[in-house]
């Protein structure tokens, strides 16, 4: 995943990530407005629903085995997905750090545009911040990636 908007992409994955914070965006001045995830919808700030699923699936056993993989395509809102398994039960990730855009923009009009800038950092639902690569919990080459995410699960 590199890039795009990332709350579809969280409403989407939310029945599998579970409900609650998923992690957060923190300023320079230290404002944490949270990202979550709650009844088949990304939340932004506990109370603003950015993206809502309509008929929202349900999974057949709940809180599974999550094997999330990594690379250095992974960038920006992918990253903010790859952030959010961060801390979650059940979860493991596996592969090479990310491309490190793990943070959040802002737009600002100019005289003569837009302007795109950085303005906070991403962080997870334990508030550890980023703003670098994500380096995954088990280091594996591309060409077994796949095989170790499956032993993992089938533990």
């Amino acid at each position: 995943n590199g890039g795009g908007n990332m709350w579809p992409m969280l409403a989407g994955i939310g029945p599998i990530l579970g409900e609650g914070i998923a992690g957060y965006f923190i300023d320079p001045d230290g404002n944490e407005p949270s990202w979550s995830f709650e009844n088949g919808a990304s939340i932004v700030n506990g109370t603003t629903t950015v993206t809502r699923i309509v008929n929202s699936y349900e999974l057949i056993k709940s809180n599974p085995k999550v094997a999330v993989l990594l690379n250095n395509g992974i960038a920006s809102s992918g990253e903010v997905i790859a952030i959010s398994f961060i801390g979650r039960e059940n979860t493991k990730s596996f592969g090479s750090p990310t491309c490190g855009l793990s943070t959040a923009n802002s737009s600002f009009t100019i005289s003569n545009g837009t302007l795109i800038l950085t303005t906070a950092y991403l962080a997870d639902r334990n508030k550890t911040k980023y703003g670098i690569p994500i380096k995954p919990d088990v280091t594996v080459g591309n060409n077994n990636i796949i095989q170790r995410s499956i032993e993992w699960i089938e533990e």
